[in-house]
């Protein structure tokens, strides 16, 4: 059997041992570098979600913020609504006619009706409970004369003054009529809810 010897290249255990330490290690650190990047994998696919998760919870704290600044404007209109009306109320309170001691205020159902409508009285003669002429230039309202006594004032949030002297089979509690012009205005008007102050007539 012939041998080249030329190329033959030898070398020491102790190298082979080395080379067969570096191997192991370089294998160690594969498996450790395969672990870490499967490590930073999951941790990128958590960190995506989360970051979904808190873009979603940003904008619905957008959402939650403009409904926020929708609130206080209706707020806003609100109070401002409710700040003029009380100046309303002050300014009527100093106004009011000297007569009676004990006023009061709360709020009413207000209506119109007008003297000469096929629902006004059983007589329908033009005048009121009080017997005065049902004429619209009176500023004349329809009491329940058991809560608010004849000869009352009464005063109407945006409406004004009125003087309490007629009545009506369906004025009970807490019910004004308001003395109109036309059916037309009466109709127009409606059904309202309005602040009133009662001023009493002297018993």
């Amino acid at each position: 059997m012939n041998t080249d010897w030329n190329n033959v290249v030898v070398i020491d255990s102790r190298t082979l041992e080395t080379l067969g330490q570096d191997c192991r290690k370089l294998r160690r650190s594969t498996r450790l570098l395969k672990g870490t990047l499967y490590v930073t994998l999951a941790s990128a696919v958590v960190c995506g979600a989360k970051l979904e998760a808190s873009s979603r919870r940003l904008g619905e704290t957008e959402q939650g913020l403009r409904e926020c600044r929708k609130s206080v404007t209706r707020s806003s209109g609100v109070l401002s609504a409710l700040a003029r009306s009380q100046e309303k109320i002050l300014l009527a309170t100093e106004q009011a006619p000297s007569v009676g001691t004990k006023s009061w205020g709360r709020r009413f159902t207000v209506t119109k009706y007008t003297p000469r409508s096929a629902d006004y009285g059983k007589f329908n003669d033009g005048l009121t409970a009080t017997l005065t002429k049902a004429d619209p230039k009176n500023r004349i309202v329809a009491v329940d004369p058991q809560l608010i006594p004849y000869g009352s004032w009464v005063w109407v949030e945006d409406l004004g003054w009125f003087r309490a002297e007629d009545c009506g089979a369906a004025i009970k509690g807490f019910r004004l009529d308001l003395l109109a012009a036309t059916e037309q205005e009466a109709m127009g008007f409606g059904k309202q809810q309005r602040f009133v102050i009662v001023v009493p007539a002297e018993a």
